[in-house]
């Protein structure tokens, strides 16, 4: 009886934590399914391609903004309400989408979507830094971002055997499939974990909190490491299809092969940030990563330079950067909420918003500049990644986040 009871809190843990690398998985499986449909949609709606790529961009946009709502709400009303209610918002936004007759149905499904797919990537963070201290939060949240990462990178592959198959919309039935259980899930299984609820919730707090952070020197340089970090990989996400397949003549699914250690180089990261958090310590995995990062930014510029051309080099460098990113982005985030714990939620929002936000903008940047080398996306790659260094030498001058909010749990 006495070892049931003592497994009793590990396995609602164990619970707890499968519904979170679900949900957190939801929004950016979504964001990538319909990649491989759009030549087809093209035909299909008889629009033109550009119209047609508002599929995916009118969802990240809705992706990121959604963020900065859930944050502050979770502050003020608790996470479980308002995972259930975002939870519910993807489910719709899916249905829309697999039943849309038309490209504007289409587009309004996926904001919706889109909308609700960012509540389990912000509440995740928040609801693991309600529970764990900042060291064990890093260690767990390291396993739940692991599906943030494969999500996108499964989602094309997963929305090609659909298009392949039953059709593009049979993969946003299956959507909403996944969001139904796990909404079922989170009903039963999710306690509430905001202890400190009861913040008014609103557009004027939402504001102030924001405000707030914003004042705050090292949430900004917590926020910027996150940012510069993640942006190392959504440059090369919009750089390398480009190169692979156009400049060094491979075919998609070669391309789509090769893509598969990205996810392994995170999923490394994350396993060594999961098993070793706790005991390095948040700021020296950081550390360590940000100069792995940078190591692995020079490593790619040197690739190109020499004209290594094949695949194995572009692949091999960014895997590298990868690792690195599964270093830095769990222990990033975990110190960017640990600094005010009762606007924990606002800072998971807004730090989640800017990573997403700029990792777009990155994409954006990287293809206005694209040429017939890979040597602009690997200068932007390398740029980032130093700006993530420089942001965590900055960072490290302050006191660690661990003892602000010990100092100041409620402001």
């Amino acid at each position: 009886m006495s070892e049931a009871a003592a497994q009793g809190p590990d396995l609602r843990v164990g619970r707890l934590l499968a519904i979170l690398v679900v949900a957190s998985g939801l929004g950016p499986l979504a964001m990538n399914i319909v990649l491989p449909s759009l030549p087809g949609m093209v035909g299909e709606f008889g629009a033109g391609y550009g119209y047609v790529q508002l599929v995916l961009t009118l969802y990240l946009v809705s992706l990121a903004a959604a963020q900065l709502a859930y944050g502050s709400l979770s502050d003020g009303y608790g996470r479980r309400p308002v995972m259930i209610a975002g939870l519910l918002i993807f489910l719709a936004g899916s249905l829309i989408c697999a039943l849309a007759w038309n490209l504007p149905v289409l587009l309004a499904g996926r904001i919706i979507q889109g909308a609700g797919g960012s509540v389990g990537i912000v509440l995740g963070r928040a609801i693991l830094r309600d529970l764990f201290g900042r060291d064990q939060a890093a260690s767990l949240l390291g396993y739940v971002t692991m599906s943030m990462v494969l999500a996108p990178l499964l989602g094309p592959a997963i929305g090609g055997l659909f298009e392949e198959t039953l059709g593009w919309r049979a993969g946003q039935a299956a959507l909403a499939v996944f969001a139904a259980l796990t909404l079922a899930a989170t009903w039963a299984q999710m306690p509430e974990t905001n202890r400190e609820r009861g913040i008014a919730a609103g557009l004027g707090p939402l504001l102030r909190a924001f405000g707030f952070l914003a004042r705050i020197p090292v949430f900004l340089l917590y926020t910027g490491i996150l940012a510069f970090t993640a942006a190392t990989f959504y440059a090369f996400l919009g750089g390398a299809p480009y190169i692979v397949i156009e400049l060094m003549g491979r075919s998609p699914g070669e391309f789509g092969l090769w893509a598969m250690s990205i996810a392994g180089g995170y999923m490394i990261g994350n396993f060594v940030t999961g098993r070793y958090a706790v005991r390095v310590g948040t700021r020296r995995m950081i550390r360590i990563g940000v100069l792995v990062g940078v190591a692995g930014g020079f490593a790619m510029m040197a690739a190109v330079a020499l004209g290594l051309d094949h695949p194995f080099w572009l692949f091999a460098t960014i895997m590298v950067i990868s690792f690195s990113n599964g270093l830095v982005i769990a222990s990033a985030v975990t110190s960017a909420v640990s600094i005010r714990t009762d606007l924990a939620g606002a800072a998971a929002g807004l730090s989640g918003f800017v990573q997403i936000g700029f990792g777009a903008l990155v994409t954006v940047i990287v293809g206005i500049i694209q040429g017939d080398s890979a040597m602009p996306m690997a200068t932007v790659i390398t740029l980032a990644a130093i700006a993530a260094a420089v942001c965590y030498l900055l960072a490290a001058r302050h006191p660690d986040p661990a003892d602000l909010s010990a100092a100041n749990p409620s402001g």
